[in-house]
């Protein structure tokens, strides 16, 4: 008899909504800049996406099946681990859904592809009992924020290969911050730990940091930005108030349930009129502040800066970047066929 609670709550399950307003963080910012989206287009990247990172939760639960049946939390979502999936059939499901996903993904484009390829790489480095990066609190940092990163851009590359109006800072600190959460349920983090590892920490402090003030700064969705700092430390508050233990499966769950939500609503809000105009205005008084700024740092130090700029925006698509890549290659190979 089929198990109609596992069928709804299991490994893949539990993480479609994550993966949904992930995906949905790059529509919402191309929406945010161009001002239109292309449906169709939109949902057949969503399914690709869904079904190939799909096999990612069974191929990890495959790998870490006896690990899990020690846990009697996970045994409650784990199909494998609690015996209401077999090895043989999970396998089917990772291929089918290696097949299904690679097979949409194409069909939006080859960037698009080569994300979701990529994705999938990396969480074989994450999984795998060859490469076992999950065992590492370093390698799992590094790995972990190109997963996520991939996973909160990927919806704009779905949609185009635009790379000037790409907000690079934003999801950088969107993947810095889950990275982080995700460090913390796994390594269920102490003092210890923290101190022991002082200057990882302080390295993705800071990057967390720029990013996210060059993201307040640069682009014109300061609000958005602002928002997404008062409402989740409301909800970590409340939190922490009811003593409730970040580092549990079920708790962290929830607070995941709770917070991506907030991705979506801080950039929807925008769309309501006078916070439009709340926003603008502050956007505004940003970008006083930020010429005045420019106007006081040292030519030496302006120019080189001016330098970068105007050599990135020699790129405008991925396509271009294909190009430089294939002329260097064909200088480099031109010596070597005399």
């Amino acid at each position: 008899m089929v198990d109609v609670k596992k069928l709804l709550f299991n490994s893949v399950t539990i993480s479609l909504p994550k993966n949904v307003v992930q995906f949905s963080l790059g529509i919402i910012l191309y929406w945010f800049f161009f001002g239109s989206l292309d449906f169709h287009l939109m949902l057949l990247a969503l399914s690709g996406f869904l079904i190939a990172y799909s096999s990612v939760y069974i191929y990890n639960d495959m790998v870490d099946r006896a690990e899990d049946r020690k846990d009697r939390e996970k045994l409650k979502w784990k199909l494998l681990a609690s015996g209401h999936l077999t090895e043989g059939f999970a396998k089917i499901l990772i291929f089918s859904f290696i097949v299904i996903g690679f097979s949409l993904s194409l069909l939006v484009n080859k960037w698009f592809f080569l994300m979701v390829l990529m994705m999938l790489f990396l969480n074989f480095l994450h999984s795998s009992p060859y490469t076992r990066f999950k065992k590492s609190l370093r390698k799992t940092t590094v790995n972990m924020t190109v997963i996520e990163f991939l996973k909160f851009s990927c919806g704009w590359f779905a949609l185009t290969t635009d790379i000037v109006h790409f907000p690079f800072w934003v999801i950088l600190s969107f993947s810095v911050v889950y990275t982080t959460g995700y460090l913390i349920y796994k390594f269920k983090f102490r003092g210890n730990i923290i101190k022991a590892n002082k200057k990882l920490f302080i390295g993705l402090a800071a990057v967390g940091v720029v990013s996210y003030t060059l993201s307040l700064i640069q682009y014109g969705f300061p609000l958005a930005m602002i928002l997404l700092i008062i409402i989740p430390l409301f909800i970590l508050m409340f939190f922490k108030q009811m003593d409730i233990e970040f580092h549990r499966i079920s708790n962290m769950i929830v607070i995941e349930y709770l917070l991506l939500p907030v991705v979506i609503i801080s950039f929807l809000i925008l769309t309501i009129p006078f916070v439009a105009q709340a926003n603008d205005e502050i956007a505004s008084t940003i970008t006083v502040y930020k010429e005045n700024v420019m106007k006081e740092i040292p030519e030496p130090i302006k120019k080189p800066i001016d330098n970068l700029s105007s050599e990135l925006k020699k790129y405008k698509t991925l396509e271009d970047i294909e190009e430089e890549i294939k002329l260097n290659f064909k200088e480099l190979a031109e010596p070597l066929s005399e």
